[in-house]
């Protein structure tokens, strides 16, 4: 299926393994890969396989045990039945094997994936060679199987209810014990897009024990065509868990039951007898997280924060200071080591919110995880073990906070690149602290090359980039010299500065029906919800300055393409070309247009430092005279305006002219006002309230972060101080 390029921060078209290319021709599978697309593979010791889409069942099957319903999450006993019958008869009829009402167990698991290994390997008897083919084998099978057996619970091509066999079927061995440990997120149809982009990275690091929740009956068939281990988070008959299939609005009734619903998985997984890593759907997943869980084995939790600054010195990528790293602990990360203690916190979490339907989730688990956690005169209670854990719930819990800089949220992550100042190895990202909801949660990812799009997202559309001619170069001893006041109106005259640039390739993008390619912008303040200190977020004190602009701190990607004109804005994010995904093709399909106010045709050269053909245009183009002297250079991808400023001379299409311009207008950053003065002395302080609806990361990655305005407010007096915008600005001019 194309995915559509209008709009690059609209959801993304749906990608599914039954997809033909652009040829026609059916997608080829992996060797001996489960594949509900392809046709069955020939089994090697001469079982047949049921077609019709049903996934073949070669290992043994057991009858499920089933786990009651949770709040929402639903396990369909008489689904579950039929499935282990089903599949019970069939690997009987086809492999000959009889039932097993034994205690079920990992091992279990692994004799049957070596017996297929055995199987695989071609019937070796039992020597050192065949030994070693075993092994090789076995190696191969998870390689291609990375989640063990679970399609063998797959009915009808739906995700099947969640049980205790399933959960086993894709748990890693990861103690001395044998304890068994998934990772676990859960997404709706409007998120898929995220889960494939959660599921690449999870395997690119080596993971393969965790299954995704399907909300919807929607996202349920795309995750079992796509052939992700995935459980049913809706009851038979129902089309979704009571969620719903569309974006959620942060802080509203169906966001507050996803949060039920979470600490329900958290109660269920637990129950199992499993250690849990729950991870919202908008944090990727960067290095082995389960490697680092086990470093920390006095912990019963471990759990992000949306602390601003490390607290612990560069080089060192243990836990947080638990005295230092006070901030809120983001639920959007937690991995819970399974005991009793945490069975009764998890319990006692879930009745806590239940027993206020507006109580946040993230909220109820700082307050009962800190609760009784210091003594007076004493501090924080340590555990005596590990002096970095701490002892919270009322002394019940073994609670450690996750390194920001290694765990980041969008803020220590995206702006700071703490990972970098604190030269440590980055292990997740969690999209909190930024603007934009879902669109900007994506732009987000993809400039940082981490979101996984589709080949189409890169070549099925042409493009414009623009060269940047002036930009803000003040040293951070100059800029914070300034009093508050002015190093905001330095930033923002420094982005109008960068945006001088920007708007006639919009325009030129309009004309010629292009994306355009966003580029790197300099910030020289942060952008916050509240007021900040001396340009940083309040506690952000390692943020150096200035720093790649987010693209949401300037253009707020809804504004991009939302009703409030007809004409949208089709882009791509700054790193577009830096993309090992973009094919090299696309990248070398590029001329670049100079303009020269002498000029009075087109003339072509060679420049090798501009990377190919340069074209020499007159100055000025009309909207006509764009389509006239380009259209030979029509089938290049990228149009690169070394000019930006003397490319474009105005529209001949009015029409066209006040709806490209009314978006541009409603994308320009303005300045917010200063704070209200200070009080006379005696009265309590105040500040004028930030200008936006705020919130801060989304729980199960379907939260959408509500869209400040500030860069986007409405323009106020305190704005146009002067007449000339850029009056004192440093600059930096490039010939």
């Amino acid at each position: 299926m194309a995915h559509s390029v209008h709009g690059g921060g609209a959801d993304n078209a749906m990608l599914s393994s039954s997809a033909t290319s652009a040829a026609g021709a059916s997608p080829a599978c992996p060797p001996q890969r489960d594949c509900p697309t392809c046709p069955p593979a020939t089994s090697t010791s001469g079982a047949s396989t049921k077609s019709g889409g049903q996934l073949p069942h070669t290992l043994k099957q057991r009858p499920q045990r089933v786990v009651d319903t949770q709040a929402g999450i639903v396990t369909d006993a008489a689904a579950n039945a039929a499935a282990a019958t089903a599949a019970e008869a069939e690997a009987a009829a086809a492999a000959g094997h009889g039932s097993d009402d034994g205690p079920y167990t990992l091992d279990e698991d692994d004799d049957e994936e070596a017996e297929a290994a055995r199987s695989a390997a071609g019937g070796a008897a039992t020597t050192g060679a065949a030994v070693a083919a075993t092994a090789t084998a076995v190696a191969g099978l998870q390689q291609q199987q990375p989640a063990g057996n679970w399609t063998r619970f797959v009915v009808d091509g739906q995700c099947p209810p969640i049980s205790r066999e399933l959960a086993a079927a894709v748990a890693r061995r990861h103690t001395a014990a044998g304890n068994g440990a998934v990772i676990v997120t859960w997404a709706n149809f409007a998120l898929w897009d995220f889960v494939q982009t959660w599921v690449h990275h999870a395997k690119d690091v080596g993971l393969s024990n965790f299954l995704v929740g399907a909300m919807d009956a929607a996202i349920g068939k795309e995750l079992v065509a796509a052939g992700v281990p995935c459980f049913a988070m809706f009851s038979q008959g129902s089309n979704h868990s009571g969620v719903g299939a569309d974006h959620l609005q942060w802080g509203g009734e169906a966001f507050h039951k996803m949060g039920r619903q979470k600490i329900t998985l958290a109660q269920l997984f637990l129950g199992l007898g499993l250690d849990l890593l729950l991870v919202d759907v908008d944090a990727v997943l960067l290095g082995d997280v389960m490697d680092y869980m086990n470093r920390y084995p006095q912990a019963d939790v471990l759990v992000t924060s949306d602390q601003l600054a490390s607290t612990i010195p560069a080089g060192d990528d243990g836990l947080e200071d638990p005295d230092k790293a006070q901030s809120p602990m983001n639920i959007g990360f937690m991995f819970f080591r399974h005991s009793d203690r945490t069975v009764k916190f998890v319990d006692s979490w879930l009745a806590a919110i239940n027993a206020d339907p507006k109580y946040w989730d993230q909220n109820a688990f700082n307050d009962l995880a800190r609760m009784g956690w210091a003594e007076e005169g004493k501090g924080i209670k340590r555990h005596p073990d590990q002096a970095r854990v701490f002892l919270g719930a009322n002394g019940t819990l073994a609670v450690g906070v996750l390194p920001v800089a290694s765990f980041s949220g969008g803020h220590t992550f995206y702006v700071q690149r703490l990972y970098e100042v604190q030269r440590v190895k980055p292990y997740a990202v969690h999209c909190t602290f930024q603007y934009g909801a879902n669109a900007g949660k994506r732009n987000r990812l993809r400039e940082a090359r981490l979101f996984a799009d589709p080949p189409s997202y890169y070549t099925d559309d042409t493009y414009v980039s623009v060269e940047l001619r002036r930009v803000p170069s003040a040293t951070w001893a100059d800029h914070s010299a300034k009093n508050n006041s002015a190093m905001k109106r330095y930033h923002f005259r420094g982005l109008d500065m960068q945006l001088e640039s920007v708007w006639p390739a919009v325009r030129v993008a309009a004309v010629a029906n292009r994306s355009l390619i966003v580029p790197k912008l300099a910030c020289y303040c942060d952008k916050y919800w509240t007021e900040l200190d001396k340009c940083r977020v309040p506690g952000a004190g390692q943020t150096r300055i200035p720093f790649l602009c987010p693209m949401d701190h300037v253009l707020d990607p809804i504004f991009m393409n939302d009703a409030a004109t007809p004409w949208s804005l089709r882009w791509r994010e700054h790193s577009f070309l830096d993309n090992p995904r973009c094919p090299d093709w696309v990248r070398q399909s590029r001329v670049t247009f100079i303009s020269s106010p002498t000029a009075t045709k087109p003339v072509e050269k060679w420049v090798v430092q501009e990377g190919g053909l340069v074209v020499v245009l007159p100055a000025n183009l009309t909207q006509g005279a764009i389509k006239d002297l380009l259209r030979p250079y029509s089938q290049y991808k990228i149009w690169h305006l070394k000019d930006p400023e003397q490319f474009f001379g105005g529209f001949d299409d009015k029409e066209l002219e006040k709806t490209v311009e009314a978006r541009i207008n409603h994308l320009r950053p303005m300045m917010p006002p200063d704070p209200s003065p200070l009080p006379p002395p005696g009265a309590a302080n105040s500040t004028a309230p930030a200008n936006a609806t705020a919130a801060t990361g989304g729980a199960g990655g379907a939260a959408a972060n509500a869209t400040a305005a500030g860069a986007n407010a409405t323009a106020t007096a305190a704005a146009a101080t002067t007449t000339d915008k850029n009056a004192g600005m440093l600059t930096a001019v490039h010939e």
